[in-house]
């Protein structure tokens, strides 16, 4: 191996361990706010992000005034629309499971973008792969059973309504994968810039729409603190590098490395909820924990497979057969 093959090796790795932390940030930056801060704005939270996403857009047109769109415009709101219910749902899992649940559940992604990319990118999947997503099912339902025991062991609201938070993240984990699987076409056959900044602008309009009518109330009766800004502030940023990142490290290496990089937040996750949080494990959510992360190992050793499946497309075939057909 050359020393360029090694530093593109070494540039893709923290990629991809940079996206996990950014992901664990913003899980606990949403677990601090919804405990400690009674602030649970699930759609308010990511107007922020799409805002500044727009800033991509805007450098692009500032350095390049002649361009213009290569994608038309109602295919990136199809995809924003995906992102940001996605994005709802399982920020609004927060309010009623734990930090742990919902990182570990967000592995309910993979067989979903399985299912989408084997139907419209033509995506070619090996036993291995179908061995992982089935070892990570295992775990999901382990996890969701040591909810609904921990439900019955405790009178609490945040316990009893633990099955219905997980419910909420695996709804949004599905909605999410659509956008997952549109991102990794477009940042790879088209400007990522462009796929950023009009993600950003249709995202900042449907969730400020959204938030407006449904949670103008409650962010009005939040008296904000120090401590509550920052929080707030944290997982804006926070999701921003996320989108930002992982939109580079799609371009640059591939879906086993990304998965890696899915694998450590889940294990940041865990530690985080156990030592901040001071949330208890049981045996069978341990066995869980195990269960999904044998399977995201098993996964992330066979090749890529929606790489194959591009190579048999044109540029424009695979994001025509994911959206409506409209003239």
């Amino acid at each position: 191996m050359d020393i360029q093959a090694c530093l593109r090796n070494h540039r893709i790795l923290l990629l991809g361990q940079s996206i996990s932390l950014f992901i664990t940030a913003t899980s606990v930056c949403t677990q601090e706010l919804t405990l400690n801060y009674g602030v649970q704005l699930a759609t308010t939270q990511n107007v922020g992000n799409y805002f500044l996403l727009i800033g991509y857009l805007m450098h692009l047109w500032w350095t390049k005034p002649e361009y213009r769109l290569e994608t038309p415009w109602w295919q990136y709101a199809l995809i924003a629309l995906a992102d940001v219910e996605g994005n709802f749902l399982t920020v609004l899992a927060y309010k009623y499971t734990t930090i742990t649940s919902v990182m570990l559940l967000d592995c309910f992604t993979l067989p979903v973008v399985m299912f989408l990319s084997i139907n419209f990118l033509d995506a070619k999947y090996t036993k291995v792969h179908f061995t992982g997503v089935i070892l990570c099912l295992c775990g999901i339902a382990m996890l969701m059973t040591s909810d609904i025991f921990r439900a019955q062991d405790v009178v609490d609201a945040t316990n009893v309504h633990a099955l219905f938070g997980d419910m909420l993240c695996l709804m949004g984990s599905t909605i999410y994968a659509i956008s997952n699987v549109a991102q990794e076409h477009y940042v790879k056959t088209k400007s990522r810039k462009e796929f950023l900044g009009m993600l950003g602008i249709f995202g900042f309009l449907l969730s400020a729409t959204q938030a407006y009518f449904y949670e103008k109330g409650a962010f009005l009766a939040i008296t904000w603190t120090t401590g509550s800004v920052v929080y707030f502030a944290g997982y804006v940023l926070g999701l921003f590098l996320m989108y930002s990142v992982t939109s580079v490290m799609l371009r640059e290496g591939d879906a086993a490395i990304f998965n890696m990089s899915l694998l450590t937040s889940d294990f940041f996750g865990v530690v985080a909820g156990v030592c901040l949080f001071h949330q208890t494990l049981s045996m069978l959510y341990i066995a869980g924990f195990f269960f999904i992360i044998s399977g995201l190992i098993v996964y992330s050793r066979a090749p890529p497979p929606t790489a194959r499946g591009l190579m048999g497309h044109k540029v424009d075939d695979a994001t025509i057969r994911l959206l409506p057909d409209i003239k």
